[in-house]
């Protein structure tokens, strides 16, 4: 499921995030600049290569370099919700990456929309366990909304009707809302319950209201709360002029974590870091993060693909062997 927005508010750029999923890992993992990566794609496609110029910080509920989202040192912000109806492109000369390390791919190379926007006209998104819709978003307030329908990319470039995306196809959502709620109806609860959390936000940023307009983070949570689910597993507001995240989790609704990319040192010598959000709670509701190891990653990747009920729904059968092939891939990035 899950909600994205943006908006601009005082002069900043904001990104809000709800991640509504039924497991409740979640991790901050910083990646280093200056690294050379070949994505993790299985025969017989040929994977992605590429170095990262820039460091992230990136939150992930499946291990390191397989980001939900995250932000970059330049300020450009990648966060993706659901959309069943995706369909990526068929086998074609372009290198492949999953749906999730694409993400970490623009994060690593990109600064801006437009770069971003470049760098992905030369790969493909192949073999993923997700379909997904991304919004990218740049310290300027440019903005775009990227989605893949019948084999082909959409690209949805700003000024756009509303900068917001929850499980819904943009076109769709745009027909939906003009339409109005009394022709939802024949909808199923899932696309009833998209389309309500997407009214909830848009209604929200046409509005001017002072309150929101105050540029008070507690309201961007405030809104984020208003368009959660009862799987809301974690909620996260960016601010990209000062490269910082906001987080809360569901375990700990009333702690909100501030991270900034600032305090971290982002070069290749440097060791990454990781948090686990809903254990790494210290002194004062500080968030403490610690040396990156294959073990901590080890320990994310197989409480991910070992949930009961992930498996269940997802019907997946992961070896021990793909686990730690997994959990070690970032090891090969040097």
């Amino acid at each position: 499921m899950s909600t994205a927005f943006t908006l601009q508010l005082q002069g900043t750029t904001w990104v809000c995030k709800n991640q509504d999923v039924i497991y409740d890992g979640v991790y901050l993992f910083t990646n280093q600049r200056g690294l050379s990566k070949t994505a993790l794609m299985p025969p017989p496609s040929i994977p992605a290569t590429w170095i990262s110029v820039y460091g992230s910080l990136t939150i992930s509920q499946v291990g390191k370099e397989n980001p939900n989202g995250g932000i970059n040192e330049a300020g450009l912000v990648v966060e993706q919700t659901t959309l069943w109806s995706s369909e990526y492109p068929t086998v074609d000369e372009r290198s492949a990456i999953s749906e999730l390390q694409w993400m970490q791919y623009l994060l690593d190379t990109s600064s801006t929309v437009e770069e971003a926007l470049k760098c992905v006209e030369n790969i493909r998104i192949a073999r993923a366990t997700s379909r997904l819709h991304y919004l990218i978003v740049d310290r300027s307030g440019d903005y775009a909304i990227v989605e893949f329908i019948s084999g082909q990319m959409f690209v949805h470039r700003r000024p756009l009707p509303f900068a917001a995306i929850t499980n819904t196809a943009y076109c769709e959502a745009i027909h939906d809302l003009k339409a109005g709620q009394s022709e939802w109806a024949s909808k199923t609860d899932y696309e009833l319950n998209s389309m309500e959390r997407l009214q909830t936000v848009t209604d929200a940023l046409a509005s001017t209201s002072p309150r929101l307009n105050s540029g008070n983070i507690m309201n961007l949570f405030d809104l984020l709360g208003s368009s959660s689910r009862p799987d809301t597993v974690y909620s996260l507001v960016y601010d990209l002029e000062h490269s910082e995240i906001r987080i809360t989790t569901k375990n700990h609704a009333n702690c909100i974590g501030k991270i900034r990319l600032k305090d971290f040192n982002f070069d290749k010598s440097s060791p990454a870091q990781v948090l686990d959000v809903q254990t790494g709670w210290g002194a004062h509701r500080a968030l403490v993060f610690q040396d990156y190891s294959a073990e901590l990653n080890m320990a994310a990747v197989r409480s991910f693909f070992r949930d009961p009920v992930l498996t269940s729904v997802f019907q997946w059968e992961i070896s021990e062997e793909m686990i730690h092939h997994i959990a070690h891939y970032p090891d090969s990035c040097v």
